[in-house]
């Protein structure tokens, strides 16, 4: 029996069974809207969980920014995710996790880009926050959203030089930690043999010597730390649209 003449229907068929991304979850389209608004020349990241949820939403927004002629890239909290970015100009961060990951926010203050979340994670207008940066000697780039620290893996041990204003301090065996407080850094040193101390500045320099230390950002431990960073207030540098 010769079949070639239901082919093509049985293809549509399939097709139009298809289900419409938007409907995955409901505000998948205004975010592809907003998204689209930044152009259609750099790349949108998604950042999403690990959850079938999550998956599905983010496969459902990809569909729906290429139906806009956007490209985007989905991207996790896994470590070395974020270097799928590397060779692409982002235009904005999508953020699918929710307002409890600080992962989101980080990444789009990190690459300059606008924070698109949804409505109910966030509330109210479109806002602008400062941010830490954070160079390392090779002039690569990070940002902690709050707050930073430099500690010894072994309490007592190494010691800091902290310089500000050119003006460099001795902390033997202490920790620097690092908030902000009206667009600028406030430094708190303290260290068993250093009366505690506390200033404010838009940059400063924290070197470690002697031993190791543990570089701390938004609470959660970095990496060990040999060397120097420079720590910088950036006013605004993180912008946040809820959708």
């Amino acid at each position: 029996m010769d079949t070639t003449a239901d082919a093509p229907q049985s293809a549509r068929s399939r097709r139009s069974t298809r289900p419409d991304p938007a409907e995955v979850w409901a505000p998948l389209a205004g975010l592809a809207d907003a998204a689209a608004q930044g152009g259609t020349s750099g790349a949108v990241a998604i950042t999403r969980g690990f959850d079938r949820n999550s998956r599905l939403r983010a496969k459902a927004l990809r569909d729906l920014l290429e139906e806009r002629g956007v490209a985007a890239i989905e991207i996790t909290p896994a470590v070395g995710s974020e270097r799928l970015l590397a060779d692409s100009e982002i235009t904005s961060v999508v953020n699918l996790i929710g307002a409890g990951s600080w992962q989101p926010y980080r990444l789009a203050a990190k690459l300059r880009a606008p924070l698109l979340a949804v409505r109910g994670d966030e509330t109210g207008g479109p806002e602008s926050r400062d941010v830490i940066g954070v160079t390392a000697s090779e002039d690569r780039r990070d940002v902690a959203l709050s707050h930073v620290a430099v500690r010894p893996e072994t309490e007592g041990q190494g010691s800091l030089i902290v310089t500000a204003d050119g003006e460099p301090v001795s902390v033997p065996g202490g920790s620097a930690a690092i908030t902000l407080h009206e667009q600028r850094l406030e430094v708190r040193l303290a260290g068993p043999d250093f009366a505690e101390q506390t200033f404010a500045a838009t940059e400063v320099q924290v070197e470690t010597a002697d031993a190791p230390h543990r570089l701390v950002r938004d609470e959660l431990p970095i990496a060990d730390f040999e060397g120097a960073l420079t720590f910088t207030a950036e006013p605004g540098a993180l912008t946040v649209r809820p959708v």
